[in-house]
């Protein structure tokens, strides 16, 4: 925030790298079964999310008198999760395996699917001047298709690589092999449009049960820890103060700010206790749901790019960035610290079929 912190391409890519471990980190901590069990449980959690975000932004845009183009784009700044700092958070609280933390991060991940479509839908938008459906009906295809394919094929094949890692007799063939999995599923996702964060998750899940991944899993957790410093670093550090303090976009500054805690916590949250899940337990989860980064970003920079945005909604997005990311992790902690945990997750309509199963 003081500017003094180096800003180059090396130090970005080692911040990334820092970023995608520390989420390959989660997918290895994630359970497979559990996660690919309750996989229809956090798609309605996400589309239940993603459209009150949505919406919010959009009618953000509208009552500050701008058109619905510019609105759209709005609406997608709120759209997307960053789990980054929740996971980060999560780890050291030592509440990542909780069910709370299995929904977030299932429900980033489908997240940043749907904020991909609204992304490439605006795009076409404003190129076209129509939504082409069979664009979007592609790219939520491949989108969907890549991360899926990604799990199941590398889960399939988990138990016969950990145990060609270990007939090699090689130290640290494991640890190393599996890193060159996941940077080559994170490189392939630029064919797909899609966030290498997105690939690390879904490498991470797919091992997540191999026999002997413990050992590799303590030693992402250390790389991890190191190089995700540098993310959160760099997110602060290319915030320029200075162009940020303008009084006569304040109200819109703030009216986004509360727009992105809202969607989430109103979205999220409400989906989640609509569902089946305790009063506690959601609000976990809406908190979990705070942060953005990557595609608020980049939501923001395209809107700008068409000229349909100002600069100011491109500094509301990296404002939207520095403060949930900074939020974020007390609330986390306390609303963790604070309650019973939870121990099992059920839909509300099981429970009512069954009580009137009961009473007939």
């Amino acid at each position: 925030m003081l500017n003094i912190f180096p800003i180059n391409d090396t130090v970005k890519v080692i911040g990334w790298f820092g970023d995608a471990i520390l989420l390959f980190y989660a997918g290895l901590e994630t359970r497979y079964r559990d996660f690919m069990k309750n996989l229809k449980l956090y798609g309605i959690i996400t589309i239940g999310e993603a459209i009150a975000a949505f919406a919010i932004g959009y009618l953000i845009g509208i009552a500050f008198g701008y058109p619905p183009k510019s609105a759209y784009f709005i609406g997608a700044v709120l759209e997307a999760t960053s789990i980054s700092v929740t996971v980060r958070t999560l780890i050291e609280i030592d509440k990542l395996g909780t069910p709370e933390g299995y929904t977030i991060l299932g429900v980033a991940v489908l997240d940043d699917l749907v904020a991909l479509i609204t992304i490439v839908a605006g795009a076409a938008f404003i190129t076209t001047g129509r939504f082409d459906i069979i664009v979007l009906a592609k790219t939520a295809t491949l989108a969907f298709l890549f991360w899926i394919v990604t799990v199941l094929i590398l889960h399939r094949l988990s138990s016969k690589i950990m145990s060609l890692a270990f007939k090699m007799h090689i130290e640290e063939a494991l640890f190393s092999i599996l890193l060159g999995i996941f940077a080559l599923s994170a490189y392939l996702t630029k064919y797909f449009g899609l966030s290498p964060l997105v690939a690390a998750y879904a490498t991470g899940l797919a091992f997540s049960e191999a026999r002997g991944i413990r050992r590799v899993s303590e030693r992402m957790r250390f790389l991890s820890m190191i190089f995700s410093i540098i993310f959160f670093m760099i997110t602060a550090a290319e915030l320029d103060i200075k162009r940020t303090i303008n009084f006569n976009y304040l109200p819109f500054y703030l009216a986004m700010i509360g727009g992105a805690f809202l969607g989430k916590a109103f979205g999220g949250g409400l989906t989640s206790f609509l569902i089946g899940y305790p009063a506690l337990a959601s609000l976990r989860v809406a908190f979990g749901l705070f942060p953005r980064a990557e595609f608020c970003i980049i939501a923001a920079y395209m809107g700008y790019s068409y000229g349909i945005l100002g600069a100011e909604a491109y500094l509301a997005a990296l404002l939207i960035v520095l403060v949930t990311n900074f939020i974020t992790p007390p609330l986390l902690k306390y609303v963790f610290e604070h309650g019973p945990p939870t121990k099992h997750i059920e839909f509300r309509w099981r429970k009512l079929i069954r009580r009137r199963g009961r009473r007939k």
